[in-house]
């Protein structure tokens, strides 16, 4: 491919952040690779950690089944469990394990009489998926008194868990060891926000999903807080020109230049997964030195003025966020999330670096 915008996964950092999240929980490591690892690669990532993680998980049976046809022998956990009931004999045959969180899917495993193991989602206040404590409670005692299916871990998901605000997870977390207290089973309930803020909230099994890309669910510094960026997007210089005060730059004529500005266009826009919403002044890393972003951003560019660095010309190269530029900042000025840019990388040309493991 010739066109320059390009994402760089490096996999050693993934294997890093994989370490520290191991580090900080103690426990087992469930990776969250849903949605192409994060706009990362699935398979390349699984790859690459399946020496140094427990299983792996993702939303749907179609990533499971990517998987497993690359070669990942792990156990993978499905988030949202079966969809319909025929998808329950894939699951056999694949050997995957379900998040069960209402009655439907159980009655489906039941009815195909698996003994792989399930788990079963607790709903402690997200109010999206999981069983009451009650409902859950009648469950498992039905499935003690007549065993059919292998209840392996109890699960919950905390909706605050991206604060420092330890009051916000108290109930939740006192709602979940209600039902735990009940039964000798595995648990899981961190997420990466849980991982690095809450060790109160540990369990069996970590589930670390965006911190084995690089990125703090509190947008803090990675490097502050021991992590490394898993991505690079780059591109290049593809014209500079000067403009008088008084011209306008971009759709919409957003920018007005208030003195002569030299500007420079980016081969990079919305279509390569730049966020259209990012307003001017977005920091842009060019030649070492961080422009400001001007105009609107449109499918396939955008612009930045250089006006003070005579150095940056056609072909200079350009860091979008990574090492220099932290996405999480990008999506912050863009009014988004870190987690919707990293997943909207799909255009640009792809390459995988792995210069070490440690």
């Amino acid at each position: 491919m010739t066109r320059p915008a390009r994402i760089t996964v490096h996999l050693d950092h993934i294997i890093h952040n994989t370490q520290l999240a191991r580090q900080l929980h103690g426990q087992k490591v469930l990776a969250v690779i849903k949605a192409n690892a994060y706009g990362h690669g699935d398979q390349k990532v699984a790859q690459a950690l399946s020496r140094y993680v427990d299983g792996f998980a993702v939303a749907c049976l179609e990533e499971a089944v990517t998987l497993r046809q690359s070669g990942i022998s792990q156990p993978i956990i499905l988030l949202e469990g079966p969809f319909t009931s025929q998808e329950v004999k894939e699951y056999d045959h694949y050997q995957l394990t379900p998040v069960i969180h209402q009655r439907e899917q159980w009655q489906w495993w039941q009815e195909n009489n698996l003994s792989h193991p399930v788990w079963l989602k607790v709903d402690t206040g997200m109010h999206r998926l999981g069983f009451n404590h009650d409902d859950l409670i009648a469950l498992i005692n039905k499935n003690t008194q007549q065993p059919k299916s292998h209840i392996a871990v109890l699960m919950t998901h905390l909706a605050n868990a991206d604060t420092l605000d330890d009051e916000k997870i108290k109930e939740p977390l006192e709602r979940f060891k209600r039902v735990v207290d009940q039964f000798n089973l595995k648990t899981s309930i961190a997420n990466s926000a849980a991982i690095m803020l809450h060790p109160q909230a540990r369990g069996d099994w970590a589930r670390p999903g965006l911190m084995l890309y690089g990125v703090d669910p509190l947008a803090r510094n990675a490097k502050d807080v021991g992590l490394k960026p898993a991505m690079t997007f780059s591109s290049q210089v593809i014209a500079t020109r000067w403009i008088k005060a008084g011209e306008s730059v971009g759709y919409g004529s957003l920018f007005t230049a208030q003195k002569p500005t030299r500007v420079a266009t980016i081969a990079c826009g919305y279509a390569d997964g730049y966020p259209r919403s990012a307003p001017t002044n977005t920091p842009v890393w060019i030649n070492g030195k961080v422009v400001p972003l001007i105009g609107r951003v449109s499918m396939d560019m955008i612009t930045v003025d250089i006006s003070a660095h005579d150095d940056i010309q056609i072909g200079s190269a350009v860091e979008l966020w990574g090492e220099n530029i932290a996405v999480a900042e990008i999506a912050s000025r863009s009014g988004t999330l870190a987690y919707e840019l990293l997943c909207h990388t799909q255009r640009p040309g792809r390459e995988y670096s792995l210069s070490r493991v440690e």
